[in-house]
């Protein structure tokens, strides 16, 4: 029976509220009055006025909690259901055909349509049938020609959730077909969306039978549709089905545990249906993330994840090259060919491992200091790759962080290992991750270093020379790679820099590094974790299947490949619900078809709460008559004040915390993206400089104190002599040496460093020697001084270095040339003595001949000798020479002339070395036009006294 919006189940029950009024007589009824007697003695009592009373009849509003309990009751049994969308028409002809769309779109308001389909038979008969079906495809779903009852139905689709793909609605019609059902009335509960399949299909429903609908589109932003990054972050595109009115929604950023690491804001104009929400978050916070999410939403749609082939790869930079000219250094090449798929850090190797990135790549790096290989491999071991590239360090030496061992010389043309011409790239071995690159023809390698014959030098190796020698090798270190270019990141040893093959080289060594391969049609990727309906990672069921690599790009969620992290050869691969999906609302519906609203869709049963009304009215009812009889002797004003109490006091508590809340914003978080590293933090200044702001403010020399008096006395009155000698006759005005130390002081500030070494010195930390290392690799130089140049046996040899400085990543060395720019970099020299004569100077081989074929700016930044120069210098608190010199006055001034050369060489590198400067040499050699003599031609037999005491 219907009545109004409201139907009866078992409209009979109604019957009862006819003995309402019965029911009022009989709780009115009072017992018969007592016959009166009366006894003289109650006189006494006429004048007390009692305390308590007792009314005659029943109170009116005891009557009334009690008939409302019994109409509740009453009502209750009949069944009544709230179905304001019940059919006007009465009971269908037939069995009702409810159509459910279950696909992740309807996850947003899934409460809204599962109560719509639970109530589609309220307003039928009781024999009414109802037939169930559902337009997501599944292996298991619904058959249509199944009959369920009316309470069989509320339990089915009670029982449902939406799946995590998308509705075939065609082939919901075809299992309708082959059902065969015919229904009386169809009542088809939509997401509203896609108008390009919705429009057919409910043209089809409403030529079976009359057709009602209600569709309940997401009201919100509720699908991530794509995604893009690059070294700066990440741009998160948000879709809406309503363009009107303008929005804002939040994005978060999480992890695959789900802990938030940052939210961004995604605003809609008005009419627009996209909109971005803009992450700008470091590299290291932005390769933790594995998902985006759309805060409030649910739904397989509104949640991105975000796979390791479409994040951008971290990767750290260290180079052997000084960074004073960068675009002239191997590392300029690597950095142009990482930067469209790679997001870079450049920085000290320790800080690069404690930051974790993908990869590493070192260019031109020979050795590394003892503890820091360790850290290095130790890295490696747990997963890192390392990428290497060889130059005139690691052809000189090497540490054991590469793939195969080396020889100790480079192959070159014209060299000791010559070649006749330059060789091209010859192939890449079927098992290397380059295979199916091409290789140029005219890319030319014109030098490299060889590696030694191995039995596994052939599985090592990832690229070859037409002759058949290693181009690439790599080999695994636990869970992590070591991969070496045996030719220079720039273009000295090869062409190979200049290509794309380079660019696509350098992509497939990281992934492959990263224990990825990188040819997309190789492998099978199988499912991790995937999404549910309602957006939660959840494990993979039976159903899920592994998809072939080659099939991925073009995949379309589905039950067998649901949308989730799937693990192959190439890392992890994700599968989105939403890629490039178009949010579009359903707005043409066909003539006939009766729509619902979101109130005539709600239907109600109300048997439920008027039962539970009339059994809370009854106890009501006892407690009051219990309390009037006085059976509750606590039950009194007190007591309903401590009542009031409990119940005032946790409104109370839930009111504090949101005050305190209020109070803490006003402190933002120290690791909020919104609040600066040095936020809150005051600078204390106490009026002292420090060595490092001393040494900045003024030019100054430094040394390095080896723990040896005398020598640290004579290093420190050398730099005192040579400070005075630069004073006095150049522009440079340098000021007190320091003394530092390699492992805690600055040593960027000073533009070089001298070592005098004492006999059987004591060898430099770990530390102190990868900080000389980046000091040299930043443009520093370092001078350092044997001193036994007076043993004539010494020789030239450099072996003792190898204990002091164990790791020193010393370049290949050469003598000084004869036209060198450091012999003319201030004076006129032939020759560099210092307290002894005759000794060659060397500095790297890479500053030797011809301009063109220097690496990088051509000047040294490392410079070794034995003459004991910073004796020849060396002056006490009046400034007379400490030392004795073999050759006497002249060879101290020609020692001081060679120091004057050196800071000069150093400070302004191969200035003097320009074609400019070419006329005023060839002047000052006497081979110019005019008889002047050269201001440089010194009188050793007639030496002025210094005005300041200085060195005569």
């Amino acid at each position: 029976m219907m009545l109004g919006p409201f139907l009866f189940g078992a409209p009979l029950a109604l019957l009862g509220l006819i003995a309402l009024p019965v029911v009022w007589w009989v709780l009115r009824a009072t017992p018969p009055a007592p016959q009166e007697a009366a006894l003289p003695s109650l006189r006494l009592l006429d004048d007390v006025t009692p305390r308590d009373e007792t009314p005659a009849r029943t109170p009116w509003w005891i009557l009334l909690l009690r008939l409302v309990a019994a109409a509740a009751v009453i009502i209750g049994l009949s069944q009544p259901v709230y179905a304001p969308g019940a059919s006007p028409e009465g009971e269908a002809a037939g069995p009702v055909l409810i159509v459910v769309d279950n696909g992740w779109t309807s996850a947003a308001r899934w409460s809204e349509i599962r109560s719509a389909a639970a109530g589609a038979l309220d307003g039928e008969g009781r024999n009414t049938a109802g037939h169930l079906l559902l337009t997501a495809p599944k292996s298991l779903n619904a058959d249509p020609a199944e009959r369920l009852s009316k309470t069989e139905l509320p339990q089915r689709v009670n029982s449902l959730d939406p799946v995590a793909w998308g509705v075939d609605r065609e082939d919901a019609l075809e299992r309708l077909e082959a059902s065969g059902v015919e229904p009386g009335r169809i009542f088809w509960v939509t997401d509203g969306l896609d108008p390009q399949t919705a429009e057919p299909f409910a043209r089809a429903l409403a030529a079976m039978a009359p057709l009602t609908v209600y569709a309940a589109p997401p009201r919100g932003p509720s699908a991530i549709t794509g995604l893009s990054s690059d070294a700066e972050g990440a741009n998160v595109v948000v879709t809406r089905a309503n363009p009107d009115g303008t929005a804002d929604r939040y994005v978060s950023a999480l992890t695959l545990d789900g802990a938030a690491l940052a939210t961004s804001e995604a605003s809609f104009a008005d009419g627009e249906a996209e909109a971005t929400a803009v992450f700008d978050i470091p590299a290291a916070a932005l390769a933790r993330i594995a998902r985006f999410t759309i805060t409030g939403s649910e739904g397989a749609g509104s949640v991105w994840l975000w796979d390791s082939a479409a994040r951008s790869r971290r990767v750290g930079l260290v180079s052997g090259d000084a960074t004073a000219q960068p675009l002239l250094s191997d590392m300029h090449y690597v950095r142009k060919a990482l930067e469209p798929f790679a997001t870079i850090t450049e920085g000290e190797l320790a800080d690069l491992i404690a930051a974790n990135p993908d990869a590493i790549i070192m260019t031109d790096i020979g050795q590394l200091a003892p503890d820091l290989e360790t850290s290095v491999e130790e890295w490696v071991q747990k997963g890192g790759a390392l990428i290497r590239f060889a130059g005139p360090r690691m052809a000189t030496h090497t540490d054991t962080l590469v793939p195969t061992p080396l020889r100790r010389a480079s192959r070159a043309i014209g060299g000791a290992l010559t070649w006749e011409e330059p060789q091209s790239i010859g192939g890449f071995p079927d098992t290397s991750p380059f295979i199916g690159l091409k290789a140029p023809a005219d890319i030319k390698v014109r030098q490299q270093v060889l590696a030694r014959p191995d039995p596994e030098l052939a599985n090592r190796t990832w690229a070859r020379l037409t002759d058949g020698s290693p181009l690439v090798t790599a080999a695994p270190r636990g869970q992590g790679m070591l991969i070496l270019f045996h030719v220079t990141a720039g273009p000295d040893w090869s062409d190979l820099p200049y290509s794309g093959t380079f660019v696509e080289m350098l992509r497939r060594a990281i992934a492959a590094g990263r224990g990825e391969a990188v040819n997309d049609g190789d492998g099978t990727y199988s499912p991790d974790i995937v999404l549910n309906g309602y957006g939660r990672l959840v494990s993979p069921d039976s159903n899920a299947t592994p998809v072939a690599a080659s099939d991925f790009s073009g995949i379309v969620p589905s039950e067998t490949h649901p949308p989730g992290l799937y693990r192959g050869p190439s890392g992890t691969r994700a599968i989105n619900a939403a890629a490039d999906y178009e949010a579009e609302l359903m707005t043409d519906w066909p003539a006939g078809v009766r729509l619902l609203g979101d109130a005539e869709a709600k239907s109600m049963r109300l048997a439920g709460p008027l039962l539970g009304l009339a059994g809370l009215l009854l106890a009501i009812d006892l407690i009051i008559a219990l309390a009037i009889a006085g059976r509750l002797p606590f039950f009194n004003r007190a007591a309903m004040a401590a009542f009031a109490g409990l119940v005032l006091l946790p409104a109370s508590g839930v009111m504090e915390p949101e005050a305190q809340a209020q109070q803490f914003d006003l402190n933002p978080s120290p690791y909020s993206y919104r609040t600066s590293p040095g936020y809150g933090v005051d600078m204390n200044v106490t009026g002292e400089i420090d060595k490092a702001t001393e040494a900045a403010l003024e030019m100054r020399l430094a040394y390095i104190e080896t723990g040896d008096t005398a020598v640290d006395d004579a290093t420190r009155n050398g730099l005192r002599g040579i400070s005075l000698i630069l004073y006095r006759r150049t522009s440079v005005e340098p000021a007190e040496p320091h003394a530092v130390d390699p492992e805690t002081d600055a040593l960027d500030v000073y533009p070089v460093i001298f070592l005098g070494l004492p006999d059987n010195a004591t060898p430099l930390s770990s530390l102190a020697v990868e900080r000389l290392n980046a000091y040299l690799r930043n443009g520093g130089a370092l001078v350092i001084d044997t001193r036994n140049g007076g043993d004539m046996a010494s020789g030239d040899s450099f072996d003792d270095l190898d204990r002091v400085l164990p790791g020193l990543d010393t370049p290949p060395l050469a003598p000084v040339p004869q036209d060198h720019v450091l012999t003319r970099s201030f004076y006129l020299l032939d020759s560099f003595p210092g307290r002894y004569q005759d000794r060659r100077l060397w500095i790297e081989s890479s500053g030797v001949g011809e301009k063109t074929e220097r690496r990088g700016d051509g000047v040294s930044r490392l410079i070794i000798g034995d003459a004991d120069y910073l004796a020849a210098w060396a002056v006490d608190e009046r400034g007379r020479p400490v030392y004795s010199v073999d050759g006497g006055d002249e060879q101290r001034e020609m020692a001081r002339r060679f120091g004057v050369n050196l800071i000069m060489y150093v400070l302004t590198g191969n200035y003097k070395e320009d074609q400019v400067h070419l006329p005023a040499l060839l002047e000052r050699l006497g081979e110019g036009t005019g008889d002047t003599p050269s201001p440089d031609q010194f009188d050793f037999n007639n030496i002025p006294p210094s005005p300041d005491g200085g060195p005569n």
